[in-house]
């Protein structure tokens, strides 16, 4: 896997970054930053940088590779003296030294160094997407920061109709990795396309940057389910706060179902009906066993593989189950590894199943160990007021059949019979009409939420008010 519920897209880079900054250079320089680099026998291939203060005085700096389609990858620290700025990546490094009125760059990865000049820009270029919303707008966009329990404050728009009385208001809640209020991958805005039609429809809509991306603040890379969990919990708090709205409903997608079916419990008067898109209804290590199972055909694997991959890979997330300590965690998994044949070894790697969630970088971090913990079903059965749930045929990473199982079995044993769902055929987990499903598919499908998502979702909305 690559991340949980959500692989990584085309990056070969991976983004764990190390920033210490202090004020000057990145204050002088902050926006968008754009240039190319010619990789040896390979594409020339554009890369942007953004910088900027938020207003409690913390810093934000992403890099985008717009050619790959890949937007706002956060950077966790920034080294500064006063004429460079220095990103450290998991395997490579991004260093910028100001001059005059530019940076020039050096992209640090393998023995060859990839040099960059990088101008200003006031947006990165993107793929046109027909679904993107455009003018003229029927609503009203408004700004919001929103206050968390720790005192996170998560960057917000509230979309709200024209000429609308007491509308009813949809939160949207992001799948896995660093989602931005637009849930922006592969240069597909879903979050924006989703906002934009439900409020053309009379429908308010809010939605929000995760904390740690973009405008929230907060650390993402250390970040632990139950905090994404009060975060909705608190950005549901404020729109039950602002009397111009009247019922409020969750819409979440893939691990975001999850996070709005516990909320949802915890707010049973207020929250009156949940949407759960692309939604798990598995145990995290049902789930996360599904997705290497998944993977591992998608890229070759026979049968007889396939089983003997899915050995291994029960193992591995059962050792990290039982050492709740790192060190522990990280020398047990480094056990496990020694101790497979050399074949099995081989077919590991070549089937790339000590990667993602499969990697001791990933076994580091609270956040997976938490994840194969979790059990939605749990969430499921306490949800007590409408849901709709549609998951795709094509899904390769929540796979349809056991999920939408797993979720409507939570809310039958919990007693909800108003409940509503469909495998939808040929879509993918963007829910993009795809071919394969297969996540190199994304970008290259102009589509960004197939319009029968669209209707079934607004129809089930516009019905709760």
């Amino acid at each position: 896997m690559r991340l949980f519920f959500q692989k990584s897209l085309l990056l070969t880079f991976a983004f764990a970054f190390h920033f210490s900054a202090h004020a000057g250079l990145l204050e002088a320089h902050q926006g968008r930053w754009l240039g190319e680099m010619k990789v040896p026998d390979g594409p020339t291939l554009k890369l942007g940088a953004e910088l900027f203060v938020r207003a409690d005085g913390s810093y934000w700096a992403s890099v985008s590779s717009p050619d790959q389609g890949v937007y706002d990858i956060p950077v966790k620290n920034i080294k500064q003296s006063d004429a460079s700025l220095e990103f450290d990546l998991v395997f490579a490094a991004l260093k910028l030294t100001w001059v005059k009125d530019h940076f020039d760059g050096q992209w640090l990865q393998g023995p060859t160094p990839l040099n960059l000049h990088m101008q200003q820009v006031a947006e990165f270029p993107k793929k046109t997407r027909p679904q993107t919303p455009s003018a003229p707008f029927p609503y009203e966009d408004i700004p919001l920061a929103i206050t968390s329990t720790d005192g996170v404050t998560l960057g917000a728009t509230l979309s709200i109709p024209n000429g609308q009385t007491k509308p009813t208001v949809v939160i949207l809640v992001h799948g896995s990795g660093p989602g931005t209020r637009d849930e922006e991958l592969a240069g597909h805005r879903p979050f924006a396309v989703l906002a934009d039609d439900l409020a053309r429809r009379g429908v308010a809509v809010l939605r929000y940057d995760k904390r740690g991306v973009l405008r929230s603040t907060g650390d993402y890379e250390n970040h632990t389910l139950p905090q994404l969990v009060d975060d909705l919990n608190a950005v549901v708090k404020a729109m039950e706060a602002r009397k111009q709205l009247s019922n409020i409903g969750l819409l979440g997608l893939s691990e975001g179902s999850q996070i709005a079916a516990e909320v949802a419990v915890r707010n049973p008067e207020a929250v009156k009906f949940v949407v759960s898109l692309a939604g798990t209804g598995l145990p995290g290590l049902e789930m996360l066993v599904l997705q290497d199972r998944v993977w591992a055909k998608d890229h070759g694997a026979n049968p007889a593989e396939v089983e003997q991959l899915m050995v291994y890979v029960r193992k591995y997330y059962e050792t990290i189950l039982g050492n709740a300590e790192e060190k522990p965690r990280i020398d047990a998994l480094k056990e496990l590894y020694a101790r497979l044949s050399p074949a099995d070894r081989t077919l590991v790697e070549q089937h790339k199943m000590n990667e993602g969630t499969l990697s001791l970088s990933w076994a580091e971090k609270p956040f997976l160990r938490a994840s194969l913990l979790s059990n939605p079903q749990l969430a499921w059965r306490g949800v007590q007021c409408p849901v709709l749930a549609l998951n795709g045929s094509l899904d390769h990473h929540v796979p349809a059949k056991e999920n939408l199982a797993g979720i409507l079995a939570a809310l039958r044993a919990g007693g909800n019979r108003k409940v509503e769902s469909a495998e939808l055929v040929s879509l993918n987990h963007l829910f993009q009409t795809a071919k394969t499903g297969a996540e190199d598919e994304y970008g290259e499908i102009a589509e960004t939420i197939a319009p029968i998502v669209l209707q079934k979702v607004a129809q089930f909305v516009i019905k709760q008010h």
